[in-house]
């Protein structure tokens, strides 16, 4: 395992644009990263695709705003609460720029749109699968293709040299990372074709989150890329996240209340361009 300060061209002159689910994921599993990169003079950009409006609710005095069997709440407040805590998190990790899926750079020509959590159940091998109804609207069921576009469309504009986002598995299963996933990797190779207002633009560096889970371990030959980065500021954004996140001191738990040590320590996987963007056609010009 290789243990780089950063990743591989990820200093001064980078555009890094990190595809995340929910607020919160981006705090947890690349939150040391953003912060290092933003503090070396790196542009990051966030783009999340759902506002997490059926996450549980850890705080008993916030428990009002979860959606479950017994009260009234529909997520719509939970997901102002999780956009204000996502903010504050941001701010302590240094980032300055902001997307939701459907708006700004990632918004259909037809106007902005919204894409809502799908919601999860624990399946019996202790991962995340599919919840027993998933509403109309939520991420999961995005048509691919034309979501996949909004992605792309906001790639094109920003023109990062550095895509993050979740691996194929999404890391404990969420359908929302999972269909992240599958938006990114597709939007990449849109993007990387002009449209009829834009130029085309292809990554050169992509890489997946690799999950802490033992019981899913690496392929053999597939190197690791660790990232130190910045402790100090994962930490205060986690403990912004207090709807999903207890902190306390150096560890956290989440609403399963198992804690673990905060690390400054990421890990990621390149993925190889060929797995991504299919062969040049002979005498295409190629996007740049």
């Amino acid at each position: 395992m290789e243990t780089p300060a950063l990743l591989p061209g990820a200093g001064p002159d980078a555009t890094i644009l990190f595809v995340h689910a929910h607020p919160d994921d981006e705090t947890i599993v690349t939150g040391a990263t953003m912060a290092a990169s933003a503090a070396a003079g790196a542009r990051v950009v966030l783009l999340t695709c759902t506002r997490g409006e059926l996450g549980e609710v850890i705080p008993p005095e916030l428990a009002h705003l979860e959606v479950k069997a017994g009260n009234t709440a529909d997520g719509s407040t939970l997901a102002a609460e999780r956009e204000r805590e996502l903010a504050a998190a941001l701010a302590a990790l240094g980032i300055h720029e902001h997307l939701w899926l459907g708006q700004g750079f990632a918004a259909p020509g037809d106007g902005p749109v919204m894409f809502r959590d799908s919601g999860m159940q624990w399946g019996p091998d202790g991962r995340a699968m599919a919840a027993s109804r998933v509403l109309p609207g939520s991420l999961s069921r995005a048509p691919l293709a034309e979501t996949a576009e909004l992605i792309a469309a906001t790639i094109r504009a920003l023109r990062p040299t550095i895509v993050i986002t979740y691996a194929a598995d999404g890391g404990y299963g969420h359908p929302d990372h999972v269909r992240t996933h599958e938006l990114t990797m597709a939007a990449l190779r849109l993007a990387a074709a002009p449209t009829a207002t834009s130029a085309a633009w292809r990554v050169s560096g992509v890489y997946t989150i690799v999950s802490d889970r033992p019981e899913r371990p690496l392929e053999t030959g597939v190197t690791r890329l660790a990232v130190v980065g910045d402790l100090a500021a994962k930490t205060a954004a986690m403990a912004a996240h207090r709807t999903q996140i207890t902190v306390d001191g150096d560890r956290y738990a989440l609403s399963d209340n198992v804690w673990k040590d905060i690390s400054a320590v990421e890990e990621f996987v390149a993925v190889d361009p060929a797995d991504i963007y299919p062969p040049a056609k002979p005498g295409g010009s190629g996007a740049s």
